[in-house]
């Protein structure tokens, strides 16, 4: 892959980039919305701000040597970007004024278990990664420090969901939705469903609708 190719890929980021700083704007103000949110937000810019010093140092050169390591570095940043512009976006369209636990729980879960602060750091790590190639280093090692300092705050905040959340029951399915997370047991046990209407039983259950009165008298 060529530089104009990398710019090309580092573009698109920056996109990505814009679009969760407006994303994060209409979710900000959500009662109850965990702090790990606002502190991931906090380093939106200076993501952005990398990525344009990155795209003005490639655009400089003609070839970029191992460009196979740096497309992977960027396809894994901007997965995690999407992944998290995904939670923002429906969050900001599913929560009427008020953080919805459920809804990111759910999001969380279908996405692979990575929280938001998860995700910013793993962008700060592959940022990290492309400031110290050597063909950018002399350009970008102002940024070196700045993202390791991302890092070292989002590893001391509180998480967004707790392990036991993020947890997987043994021996169990798991069905995660916007209103309710539902656990079924095989063999003898119990079924629980948290978080919306709480059902539980000994042993095993079933569930059917049973025919009307009219219908009986009928037949």
């Amino acid at each position: 892959m060529s530089s104009p190719e990398v710019v090309c890929q580092i573009t698109g980021l920056i996109g990505v980039i814009e679009k969760l700083m407006a994303a994060f704007d209409s979710i900000k103000d959500l009662s109850d919305l965990p702090e790990a949110f606002q502190e991931t937000s906090n380093w939106l810019p200076l993501v952005e701000r990398t990525l344009r010093n990155f795209k003005s140092s490639a655009e400089k050169l003609k070839t970029v040597e191992d460009v196979p390591a740096l497309k992977s570095i960027l396809y894994s940043c901007d997965e995690k970007a999407d992944s998290l512009l995904d939670i923002f976006e429906q969050l900001g369209e599913k929560s009427n004024g008020e953080y919805n636990l459920s809804v990111y729980h759910g999001i969380v879960m279908r996405q692979g278990k990575q929280r938001v602060e998860t995700l910013m750091d793993s962008i700060l790590e592959g940022l990290g990664a492309l400031v110290t190639h050597k063909a950018f280093l002399g350009e970008m090692h102002g940024h070196i420090h700045l993202l390791a300092k991302g890092r070292e705050v989002l590893a001391g905040v509180c998480p967004s969901l707790s392990d036991s959340d993020l947890a997987e029951q043994p021996g169990a399915a798991n069905q995660y939705g916007e209103n309710s997370r539902q656990y079924n047991l095989f063999g003898e046990g119990t079924q629980r469903i948290a978080d919306g209407h709480y059902f539980e039983a000994n042993g095993n259950q079933n569930f059917g609708i049973l025919p009307s009165k009219e219908t009986v008298e009928s037949n």
